[in-house]
């Protein structure tokens, strides 16, 4: 059975506490919105349903577009525990709460043309388990261990050292290079 936020009496956080009232994002996703901060809380089941019969046409090519994403955790409209922030992603980059007891997300003004605009729009199951989490943890550490080592080497040299790894990759005796390069053959 499909759960709904449709069937539900459902307040925004925002100063206004406007009831949420029934729409559809672009694309035909329903959700409940708020006219006062535009922002929209959407059923996880009503996601899959949607997914599942929109398909790759849910991407779409969007121009500029502006993210207002909420810089603390809110409470979930619909049993006031505070939603967790998950990480989309570097690009783009923003946060999505989301109440796990209530399989409830909260798509702040902005985020779902964000979400479609980079292809992401059927991945929000994806987006919010644990290991999409780790991964992008991960890339942020090696970013930010790439740009220390520009910073202390300098990016030529960086570049060289990246030149130099693309072309060990392609060796098939790789080890016995790498090997004769420390002994300083």
């Amino acid at each position: 059975m499909r759960t709904s936020v449709t069937q539900a009496v459902l307040r925004c956080a925002c100063e206004a506490r406007n009831v949420l009232v029934p729409q559809e994002l672009p694309g035909g996703l329903p959700v409940r919105a708020c006219d006062a901060c535009g922002g929209s809380a959407l059923a996880m089941g009503d996601y899959r349903h949607w997914r599942d019969q929109a398909g790759a046409a849910a991407q779409a090519a969007i121009g500029l577009l502006v993210v207002e994403d909420h810089p603390a955790a809110r409470p979930c409209p619909s049993c006031a525990r505070l939603m967790q922030r998950v990480r989309v992603g570097a690009t783009p980059d923003f946060r999505l709460d989301r109440c796990a007891a209530c399989a409830l997300l909260w798509l702040d003004r902005g985020e779902w043309d964000a979400l479609r605009s980079a292809g992401l729009a059927t991945s929000l199951e994806e987006i919010l388990s644990e290991r999409w989490q780790r991964d992008l943890q991960a890339q942020e550490v090696r970013t930010r261990r790439i740009a220390q080592l520009r910073e202390k080497h300098g990016a030529e040299c960086m570049e060289e050292l990246a030149r130099m790894r693309e072309w060990l990759d392609t060796q098939p005796h790789r080890d016995e290079l790498l090997a004769l390069l420390r002994a300083g053959w």
